[in-house]
């Protein structure tokens, strides 16, 4: 009979968020959040969720941009994440309308655009979550959007606990680009298999648990952007990987002395990927060693800190808001 009802309960609808109970606050979750982003999501939201039960606040909270009824009435706060490039060269893609910050452009000819992807949805955000502190400074510096700016929180996609130590890794090097058709990633990908690299671009895998078992099998991870002109730092990638102890390659970016971790990525233009990943495979050993260590250690504790800390912050100021 309950082998009966749970097959019978499979069929039926399921609803798009599960609403859950943190001391007296009633967080809704979006079970179906894009796929590419959902870790990160959940680890988020898992943050923000203990927050507000250490504050014992009596409120709805929505983490996504579903509708959801919670039967009750509860204010309700709603936030989420801004997962996008706000670090755009001018005619970039899905740029139109974006003003101009003040972080310069590589060749010195101008300064970034600070795009930002569906801006009167973040407009109506209690809290705007966001990955990269480039991009927190990139919007912050502008001077275009201070209030979207007071309203958002930096959580830096740490996913795992870190692992440094050696460990035999059976996977020499990945990439992980979700669109291959993208020209750049194209002849990057192209540029890889004529010098007979043993690099593989690994596609489809989002789950948290089976991306930290690729990450330590892995010994590289080359990180190129998808185009030439959006150049925020892809740490949702990076990070996670970089907390398991994989050597990454990463294509330069702007602001990347404000990465708290930037010593520990191998930096290189574009065109210098292929031959860095060669010689980095070639001397693996003697590379690795010179990146983690007790000092990456201590950063990432001190971002662990400054991640709660932010979440405190925000739980607080949107609490205060609302009287």
């Amino acid at each position: 009979m309950r082998r009966l009802l749970r097959k019978l309960r499979s069929w039926l609808p399921r609803r798009p968020c599960r609403i859950e109970r943190y001391g007296r606050a009633c967080i809704a979750v979006d079970r179906d959040y894009p796929v590419h982003v959902r870790a990160y999501y959940r680890h988020c939201a898992g943050l923000f969720a203990a927050a507000f039960a250490r504050q014992d606040a009596a409120v709805n909270v929505i983490f996504g941009p579903r509708p959801v009824r919670f039967g009750n009435a509860l204010p309700t706060l709603r936030i989420d994440l801004q997962p996008e490039h706000t670090l755009v060269r001018p005619g970039g893609r899905d740029s139109g309308g974006a003003p101009v910050g003040v972080t310069p452009l590589p060749d010195g000819s101008g300064c970034y655009l600070v795009r930002l992807a569906d801006e009167a949805y973040l407009r109506s955000l209690d809290t705007i979550v966001e990955y990269s502190l480039p991009n927190v400074v990139n919007v912050r510096s502008s001077g275009h959007f201070d209030e979207l700016a007071a309203r958002t929180a930096l959580v830096a996609p740490l996913l795992y606990p870190p692992r440094f130590d050696a460990r035999g890794s059976d996977i020499a090097a990945i990439s992980l680009m979700f669109d291959e058709r993208q020209p750049r990633r194209r002849r990057f990908l192209d540029d890889v298999r004529r010098a007979s690299l043993p690099l593989r671009n690994v596609r489809g895998v989002f789950d948290a648990a089976a991306l930290r078992r690729l990450y330590d099998r892995t010994r590289v991870l080359v990180n190129v952007h998808q185009t030439a002109e959006h150049h925020t730092f892809e740490e949702l990638r990076v990070l996670p990987a970089l907390l398991r102890g994989v050597v990454v390659i990463s294509e330069d970016v702007p602001l990347r002395e404000r990465i708290p971790y930037h010593d520990a990525i191998i930096w290189r233009p574009y065109e210098a990927i292929v031959d860095t990943v060669r010689d980095v495979l070639a001397r693996f050993d003697e590379v690795r060693a010179t990146l983690f260590g007790d000092a990456l250690a201590a950063t990432f504790a001190a971002m662990e800190r400054e991640n709660r800390a932010n979440v405190e912050a925000a739980v607080r100021r949107m609490l205060a808001a609302r009287g």
